[in-house]
Formats: structure tokens, C-alpha cells, sequence
């Protein structure tokens, strides 16, 4: 039986290519790291210094017999229960300026994933210098029980950052929040590597399908044509008397005028 037998192809083999380091192994890196498994990720380093709580449970991938365990050994386990030949290296020691680089050197993909506010940002800044090359997911805003719609993922350059970008801790931690936004960063990893790759989406849009910005064309390929071509024909097709099977061509005013 094959695993991963719902993901094309083409996207399988680039995910089990695929090598992510995850610096922390709490409620966000600890489910991101299960649905990287999940999704056919063979290979990861994840650092953490701390170690399995019961409070920890009630939105993080652990058990109660793992409680006081190193979380990185704990995590271990439960990703081995899902591939057993998971490759996991790992690292049970407290992040700093000085080696926040030195565990993911060879990692493909970064995940952000601590609740220290100083940690976050210097592992982002270390990160984007020692590495700009590679891709940053990272999280802001994961706690309370405000809508899940709220959580959103923003792009600039290589860092992707997901969240709802305002709760704070003191919200509340809870599992349907946390699960979101590490559903969604594993989405972003997928989405990038899935861009003018996947089998499904290759060839999948017709020729004709552009963007035009004040005069200046915008190539669109793959998943990102699809989206526009979709969105843009189920617009029309609600509208009364409109046939979306056609060739279609919208202009928007520029920000500030009025639609007529």
C-alpha cells in the first residue's frame, strides 16, 4: 500500500526530498511536524530545550505517558508511530543568536515555531541573513477563540508569516487555533513546492489565462492561474444573464477613483 497515495506524484517525490528544520517542538512545532509526516516528509531537525507538561496536552502531539520527557525524544516517537522511517535529527538545547544557525544549515525549509517573543525575532533575522535563500515559515497570533477565518498567511520575500497577527498568549492557547495555523504553514510549505510542479495543476490551464498592471504583463502559471481563472469565472457565472465560457476582461479603477 502506498502511504501517501492521495498526493500527485510529482509533489510526493519533491516533499520526501524535502528537508525542514523546526525550531521548537511545542503546540505549533509539534503539529506542524505531524503534518509534514503526514503529508510524505522524510526528513526534518527539530530543536527544542524543554519538555513534556500535562498542560501541554490539550494542543500539542504528545501523550500523558510522555510527560516529562525532552519534547524532541517525546515528538520522536510519535512521528516514528505514523512513518517509521521518518529521519529525524534533533537537538535538546535553548536556541540563541550565536547557534541559530548552526542546527539548520542543510535544512531545505525553516519553520519558526517558539512562543518566546525575543527568540522569534532573532531567529528570523539570523535566519534570513545566514540563509536567504531559503524559505521561512513562521507564526504570529495563535491564541484565543476569535473566528478561525482571521488567521491569514503574509508574504514578503522568502518569510511567510501565519496567524491572525494580533492575540496574544494571554488569550488562551487552544487546540482548534493552534492546529489552524500549523495547518496552514504546512499549506504554505505544500503551496510553494506544489507551483508550476504539481501533476495536477501542470497543463491545467488553458492558454490565454494573463494579468495585466498597468500595462505590464504578469506571467501566471500552474496553481496561481487556476486560482484566478476559477475565482474569476464563478464570479461571473452568478451574475444574471452573464456566460463565464467565454473570454472575459476586467479593469479596475486606480485605488481612490470611484466605479461607475
Amino acid at each position: 500500500m502506498k502511504l501517501f497515495r492521495d498526493c500527485p506524484d510529482g509533489l510526493a517525490d519533491d516533499l520526501s526530498k524535502l528537508r525542514v528544520g523546526i525550531a521548537g517542538a511545542g503546540g505549533i512545532g509539534s503539529n506542524v511536524a505531524m503534518l509534514l509526516v503526514r503529508a510524505g516528509v522524510s526528513s526534518m531537525v527539530i530543536a527544542d530545550h524543554d519538555r513534556v507538561e500535562i498542560q501541554n496536552l490539550n494542543r500539542q502531539f504528545f501523550f500523558a505517558d510522555q510527560v516529562n520527557m525532552p519534547k524532541v525524544d517525546a515528538l520522536v516517537q510519535n512521528l516514528q508511530r505514523i512513518n517509521d522511517a521518518i529521519d529525524v535529527e534533533t537537538h535538546i538545547v535553548r536556541l540563541t543568536p550565536e547557534n541559530a544557525g548552526d542546527f539548520f544549515r542543510n535544512c531545505d525549509v525553516l519553520v519558526e515555531a517558539v512562543d518566546d517573543a525575543e527568540t522569534k525575532i532573532f531567529l528570523i533575522e539570523e535566519w534570513s541573513i545566514a540563509f536567504p535563500e531559503k524559505q521561512i515559515i513562521s507564526c504570529s497570533g495563535i491564541a484565543g477563540t476569535s473566528p478561525l477565518g482571521e488567521i491569514r498567511t503574509e508574504r514578503t520575500g522568502k518569510l511567510s508569516v501565519v496567524g491572525d497577527h494580533h492575540s496574544p498568549l494571554e488569550l488562551g492557547t487552544f487546540s482548534a487555533r493552534v492546529m489552524a495555523v500549523a495547518a496552514h504553514m504546512v499549506a504554505e510549505i505544500q503551496s510553494s513546492l506544489a507551483g508550476g510542479k504539481c501533476a495536477s495543476c501542470a497543463g491545467c490551464i488553458p492558454g490565454g489565462v494573463s494579468l495585466e498592471c498597468n500595462g505590464e504583463k504578469i506571467p501566471l502559471i500552474g496553481f496561481p492561474a487556476r486560482m484566478v481563472e476559477n475565482t474569476v469565472r464563478g464570479m461571473i457565472s452568478s451574475l444574471k444573464g452573464a456566460d463565464s465560457s467565454g473570454s472575459i476582461r476586467i479593469e479596475l479603477p486606480v485605488s481612490g477613483e470611484k466605479i461607475n
